[in-house]
C-alpha cells in the first residue's frame, strides 16, 4: 500500500464523534475536488469504519486523511489487529442487526483494502479524484 509523504496527512484519535468525523472526511473531499455525493460516500465509509473500532476493536485507534495525485485517502487503524484482510464478503451479506460494515465501505469506495499486523488493524479506503481539464493539477492540489 502506498503511504502518504512525509507530513502530508493528518492524523487524529478515533472519538465517538461520528459526525465531526463525517464533517471532515467531508471537508477533506471537497478540498480535494471530489462531487460532494462522492465525498458523503467515503465519509459513510469512514463512519463505519469507526464504528468498527468502536464496536469491535476496543475504541482505541486512529484515523488519517490524506491526498496524492489520484485519490483521497481515509486510513483508520485500530490497535487489536482482530481485523482480517479476507474479512469483507464477497457478497451481500443476509438482513440482520449487524454484518453490512465492512461490504457497504467495499462499495462505497474505488479502493478497500484490509491490512493486519501484529497488535494492528488497518482500513484504507480510497475515492478516486478528477482529473482537472487538461490533466495537470496546479501546484498543492496533490497533497492533503
Amino acid at each position: 500500500m502506498s503511504e502518504p509523504a512525509s507530513g502530508a496527512a493528518a492524523t487524529w484519535p478515533i472519538s465517538r464523534d461520528l459526525a465531526g468525523l463525517r464533517r471532515l472526511v467531508r471537508r477533506h473531499a471537497l478540498e480535494a475536488g471530489l462531487a460532494p455525493d462522492r465525498g458523503d460516500d467515503l465519509a459513510l465509509a469512514a463512519n463505519e469504519a469507526v464504528t468498527n473500532v468502536l464496536d469491535h476493536a476496543g475504541g482505541a485507534g486512529w484515523v488519517r486523511i490524506w491526498t496524492d495525485d489520484d485519490f483521497l485517502t481515509v486510513d483508520v487503524g485500530d490497535h487489536t489487529g482482530r481485523l482480517s484482510p479476507d474479512a469483507c464478503p464477497d457478497v451481500r451479506p443476509l438482513p440482520g442487526p449487524g454484518g453490512y460494515g465492512l461490504w457497504v465501505m467495499r462499495h462505497l469506495c474505488d479502493e478497500f483494502a484490509i491490512s493486519r499486523t501484529t497488535g494492528s488493524s488497518q482500513v484504507r479506503l480510497r475515492v478516486k479524484r478528477p482529473r482537472p481539464v487538461g490533466g495537470v493539477r496546479g501546484p498543492g492540489r496533490g497533497a492533503g
